[in-house]
């Protein structure tokens, strides 16, 4: 993943004391082949595009901790690979989520729910939410993480946190009521299944 004459030490030392220069000369070394390396992985281009781009993000947000003497490529192949696994596992996480009410709508009104459907009026829904909202609820709800994970994360209370997922579930609540999706007796449900 280097050009001759490609002086990688030098450059990560650089990164590490915060040189842009040296993070623009490492991503237009490594990121054409990570981008390469990603979509072997199976991704399409605009997810590897993604994946490079959280992945320099991150080599960029832990500078400090590079080691110089460590190979770059093997560090970002990494990193993409953890992004690439994280995103499997909360993709597992959001079908659970989505087959989970799919089957308790069908048991309750005896008819079939067409997933794509029921995913579209929930991303509709979602859309309905404030940013900081709907990045709390994703978090919490589709990827999995746990109340204080986002307070953590994003310098917020826990409280914050879980009034903001109430504040969400309401907007969803009302949403897919009126699209005639949803009686009372589903959304306990929802709410249950979303708290286990």
């Amino acid at each position: 993943m280097r050009a001759a004459g490609f002086h990688e030490q030098s450059l990560k030392q650089q990164l590490r004391t915060g040189d842009p220069a040296a993070f623009r000369a490492l991503y237009e070394a490594f990121a054409p082949r990570l981008t390469g390396f990603v979509i072997r992985f199976g991704c399409n281009r605009e997810e590897a595009d993604e994946i490079v781009q959280e992945t320099f993000v991150r080599v960029w947000q832990h500078r400090h901790n590079i080691n110089p003497d460590a190979s770059f490529s093997t560090y970002i192949i990494t990193i993409a690979k953890n992004i690439i696994y994280n995103q499997v596992r909360h993709a597992a996480v959001r079908d659970k989520y989505l087959q989970q009410i799919s089957s308790q709508v069908t048991a309750h009104d005896h008819s079939p729910v067409n997933m794509r459907e029921l995913q579209a009026f929930i991303a509709k829904a979602m859309q309905l939410l404030p940013d900081k909202c709907r990045l709390i609820f994703r978090k919490s709800r589709l990827e999995g993480y746990s109340n204080q994970q986002i307070a953590d994360e994003m310098s917020i209370s826990k409280s914050t946190v879980e009034n903001q997922i109430n504040k969400a579930q309401k907007i969803i609540r009302k949403c897919l009521k009126e699209n005639g999706y949803l009686s009372d007796f589903v959304w306990v449900i929802i709410l249950g299944w979303l708290h286990s």
